[in-house]
Protein backbone atom coordinates (compact mmCIF):
# COMPACT_ATOMS: atom_id res chain seq x y z
CA UNK A 1 0.00 0.00 0.00
CA UNK A 2 1.38 3.43 -0.94
CA UNK A 3 2.16 5.90 1.86
CA UNK A 4 -0.29 8.50 0.44
CA UNK A 5 -3.07 5.89 0.32
CA UNK A 6 -2.23 4.75 3.85
CA UNK A 7 -2.31 8.32 5.14
CA UNK A 8 -5.71 8.92 3.53
CA UNK A 9 -7.06 6.01 5.60
CA UNK A 10 -6.09 7.89 8.77
CA UNK A 11 -9.19 10.11 8.52
CA UNK A 12 -11.92 9.02 10.94
CA UNK A 13 -12.92 8.73 14.58
CA UNK A 14 -10.36 6.73 16.54
CA UNK A 15 -10.75 5.36 20.10
CA UNK A 16 -7.72 4.57 22.26
CA UNK A 17 -7.40 0.93 23.28
CA UNK A 18 -7.42 2.00 26.93
CA UNK A 19 -10.47 4.28 26.32
CA UNK A 20 -8.46 7.30 27.54
CA UNK A 21 -9.00 9.40 24.41
CA UNK A 22 -11.21 9.57 21.34
CA UNK A 23 -9.88 11.58 18.38
CA UNK A 24 -11.44 12.77 15.16
CA UNK A 25 -8.56 12.93 12.66
CA UNK A 26 -9.03 14.95 9.50
CA UNK A 27 -7.11 17.11 7.05
CA UNK A 28 -6.24 20.65 8.07
CA UNK A 29 -4.08 22.71 5.77
CA UNK A 30 -1.22 20.57 4.51
CA UNK A 31 -1.36 18.26 7.52
CA UNK A 32 -3.70 16.47 9.91
CA UNK A 33 -5.55 17.67 13.00
CA UNK A 34 -6.96 15.61 15.83
CA UNK A 35 -10.00 16.96 17.66
CA UNK A 36 -10.67 15.55 21.11
CA UNK A 37 -14.14 13.98 21.39
CA UNK A 38 -15.63 14.16 24.89
CA UNK A 39 -17.38 11.31 26.72
CA UNK A 40 -20.73 12.81 25.65
CA UNK A 41 -19.64 12.93 21.99
CA UNK A 42 -19.14 16.71 21.89
CA UNK A 43 -16.27 18.24 19.92
CA UNK A 44 -13.45 19.48 22.12
CA UNK A 45 -10.18 21.20 21.37
CA UNK A 46 -7.54 20.38 18.78
CA UNK A 47 -5.03 18.22 20.66
CA UNK A 48 -3.03 16.75 17.77
CA UNK A 49 -1.32 18.27 14.72
CA UNK A 50 0.79 16.22 12.31
CA UNK A 51 2.43 16.45 8.89
CA UNK A 52 4.24 14.07 6.57
CA UNK A 53 8.00 14.18 6.86
CA UNK A 54 10.45 13.56 4.00
CA UNK A 55 9.99 9.79 4.42
CA UNK A 56 6.18 10.00 4.33
CA UNK A 57 5.74 9.34 8.07
CA UNK A 58 3.15 11.33 9.98
CA UNK A 59 5.02 13.25 12.68
CA UNK A 60 3.58 15.92 14.96
CA UNK A 61 2.57 16.98 18.44
CA UNK A 62 -0.03 15.73 20.90
CA UNK A 63 -1.08 18.03 23.74
CA UNK A 64 -3.21 16.12 26.24
CA UNK A 65 -3.38 18.80 28.95
CA UNK A 66 -2.90 22.54 28.60
CA UNK A 67 -0.45 22.75 31.51
CA UNK A 68 1.52 19.60 30.57
CA UNK A 69 4.43 19.33 28.18
CA UNK A 70 3.24 18.05 24.76
CA UNK A 71 4.41 14.81 23.19
CA UNK A 72 6.33 14.73 19.91
CA UNK A 73 4.64 11.84 18.09
CA UNK A 74 4.73 9.58 15.07
CA UNK A 75 1.60 7.84 13.76
CA UNK A 76 1.25 4.78 11.56
CA UNK A 77 -1.39 2.24 10.58
CA UNK A 78 -0.87 -1.49 11.17
CA UNK A 79 -2.71 -4.81 11.47
CA UNK A 80 -1.97 -7.43 14.12
CA UNK A 81 -2.90 -10.11 11.57
CA UNK A 82 -4.12 -9.97 7.94
CA UNK A 83 -7.73 -10.62 9.01
CA UNK A 84 -7.80 -7.90 11.71
CA UNK A 85 -9.00 -4.33 11.27
CA UNK A 86 -6.38 -1.63 10.91
CA UNK A 87 -5.19 0.09 14.05
CA UNK A 88 -3.55 3.48 14.38
CA UNK A 89 -0.46 3.47 16.58
CA UNK A 90 0.61 6.75 18.14
CA UNK A 91 4.01 6.75 19.83
CA UNK A 92 5.54 9.77 21.48
CA UNK A 93 7.75 11.35 24.07
CA UNK A 94 8.35 14.83 25.42
CA UNK A 95 10.93 16.97 23.68
CA UNK A 96 11.20 18.85 20.42
CA UNK A 97 12.22 15.97 18.11
CA UNK A 98 10.92 12.45 17.65
CA UNK A 99 13.54 9.81 18.47
CA UNK A 100 12.75 6.62 16.49
CA UNK A 101 15.51 4.60 18.20
CA UNK A 102 13.95 4.59 21.65
CA UNK A 103 12.96 1.25 23.13
CA UNK A 104 10.18 2.66 25.30
CA UNK A 105 7.86 5.61 24.77
CA UNK A 106 6.02 7.46 27.54
CA UNK A 107 3.02 7.61 25.20
CA UNK A 108 2.32 4.51 23.10
CA UNK A 109 -1.32 3.66 22.44
CA UNK A 110 -3.12 1.81 19.65
CA UNK A 111 -6.38 3.32 18.40
CA UNK A 112 -9.24 1.48 16.69
CA UNK A 113 -11.32 3.20 14.00
CA UNK A 114 -14.87 3.65 15.26
CA UNK A 115 -16.59 5.72 12.56
CA UNK A 116 -16.32 8.64 10.17
CA UNK A 117 -15.22 12.06 11.40
CA UNK A 118 -17.82 14.00 13.37
CA UNK A 119 -15.67 16.94 14.49
CA UNK A 120 -13.62 19.04 12.09
CA UNK A 121 -11.03 21.69 12.95
CA UNK A 122 -12.21 25.27 12.69
CA UNK A 123 -10.84 27.01 9.61
CA UNK A 124 -8.23 29.63 10.38
CA UNK A 125 -9.52 33.17 10.33
CA UNK A 126 -7.32 35.55 8.43
CA UNK A 127 -6.00 38.55 10.34
CA UNK A 128 -5.59 40.40 7.07
CA UNK A 129 -8.16 43.18 6.71
CA UNK A 130 -9.14 44.66 3.34
CA UNK A 131 -10.52 48.16 3.20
Amino acid sequence: MAKAESQQMVEGRWVASNQSLTLDLSRCGDGWCGIEVTQTGACGRTVLRARSDDDGQLIGRLELATQAQPYTIVMHLFRRSPSDSELLMIRGHTGARFDPWRRMYPYMIAYARKSDVGCRPDPKVSSKVSW
